[in-house]
């Protein structure tokens, strides 16, 4: 072989090398990349363990449930006050409990179907479901604490950034033009929605009955343009309801709540064909499966489940993909405006279907105007409730308070 020849052979061998390791490095170099790339940009799910649930009965009627980790990670909840707190802690303690200590507190789907299920003859409506949702509510509020996000952005994130608010009055056995007044000045205040309880719980067309008569002057203090609606709880039958909901659409009001009994489907279909008032049901309905049925077989416009009685958090977004899949708006029933409230604002941000306002006492409320519970009130502007991006439901309770308030 020449000299020529040797160098030339020389040259293309190391030219084939350096291409060779050149490649080996660009490959290299890009998964190292890849690698990093797919890594995790955060630590891997916290491994929490939850080591107790604890209930607090208060006197002033209402109940809380506290979720414990070995963490020292807690979250909060609370229960329908519709009974006392000493049924929902009997139930906890007996029935619930057992599935929820030792359990991952991210595994809320396990947690309540085997509680809901391993003692559904207990009830699949009702204060069974309302246990669960004060267990549930702490579940979700420690997942958000765990990961520093707040509950919304485990749930695909906002929709809208604030909630509208509408002010909703009980009767209070006052007269009408005092109604009137009470509303009044909750609009003052900046809310642009109003709700009444005219009639007596479950009346069935008995005793006394002046709906109209309040709707008559709450509409002529509020004006024509304030949204006004009507619940008056289970109270008529269904022929009744419909004599009435037809002078409702005369003063043009926007929403027609529970006006016969809970479980009268047929009857409430019959009513919805009868009447261009939208009618709305739902806070007497505890499962995604029986709101698949108020819509089907119930006809109702508008539903209204509640995250303190329809088994929380984990429930009611079940409940939302319902009320998708049906094109039904939902304006959820809510009466606590303190913890309750909080874990409400998480669905109404996130859930497409919360198309109108959302309700709020408007009345006076243990928890909120007595003894408040959370140590920094809930921020509610101009009729809108917008909260701070905290984690968890984001709020936090006055230790001192919830001890002077435990019987």
């Amino acid at each position: 072989m020449s000299h020529e020849t040797h160098i030339e052979s020389s040259r293309r061998d190391f030219l084939r090398v350096a291409t060779a390791a050149g490649t080996g490095l660009l490959l290299n170099g890009r998964l190292a990349r890849a690698e990093q790339a797919a890594s995790p940009l955060v630590p891997s799910p916290p491994k929490l363990k939850v080591t107790d649930v604890k209930t607090y009965v208060l006197r002033t009627g209402q109940t809380l449930v506290e979720v414990f980790t070995d963490g020292r990670i807690t979250g909060i909840g609370e229960c329908s006050p519709m009974v006392h707190g000493a049924a929902f802690a009997a139930l906890i303690d007996k029935a619930i409990r057992r599935h929820v200590v030792g359990q991952n507190p991210f595994n809320v789907e396990k947690i309540w179907r085997d509680a809901f299920f391993d003692r559904y003859k207990l009830g699949p409506m009702g204060i069974f479901l309302e246990a669960i949702a004060g267990v549930d509510i702490a579940l979700w509020d420690i997942m958000g604490k765990a990961l520093g996000v707040p509950c919304y952005m485990l749930m695909g994130g906002k929709v809208r950034d604030r909630v509208p608010l509408y002010a909703s009055a009980m009767r209070k056995h006052r007269k009408p033009k005092d109604e009137a007044k009470h509303l009044a000045h909750w609009v003052e205040r900046g809310y642009t929605a109003v709700k009444i309880h005219p009639y007596e719980y479950w009346a069935f067309d008995q005793g006394e009955d002046d709906t109209l008569d309040v709707v008559r002057e709450v509409r002529a203090a509020l004006g024509p343009d304030i949204p006004l609606m009507v619940d008056v709880n289970n109270s008529y039958s269904v022929h009744r309801a419909i004599e009435v909901g037809r002078q409702l659409e005369k003063f043009h009001c926007a929403l027609f709540e529970e006006p016969i009994a809970a479980y009268d489907y047929a009857g409430y279909a019959r009513l919805c064909d009868a009447l261009d008032i939208p009618v709305g049901a739902g806070e007497q309905e505890y499962t995604h499966w029986q709101h698949k049925d108020l819509i089907l077989q119930g006809k109702v416009d508008v539903i209204q489940p509640d995250v303190v009685k329809c088994g929380g958090l984990t429930e009611l977004r079940k409940v939302g993909t319902v009320a998708s899949v049906f094109n039904r708006p939902i304006q959820c029933h809510n009466t606590q405006p303190t913890i309750g409230t909080a874990a409400h604002y998480h669905f109404w941000v996130s859930e497409p279907m919360c198309l109108y306002h959302q309700e709020y006492p408007a009345d006076d409320h243990a928890l909120r105007d007595r003894y408040p519970i959370l140590t920094e009130p809930l921020s509610i502007k101009d009729g809108y409730l917008a909260m701070p991006d905290r984690p968890g439901i984001g709020v936090e309770i006055d230790r001192k308070i919830l001890n002077k308030l435990v019987e």
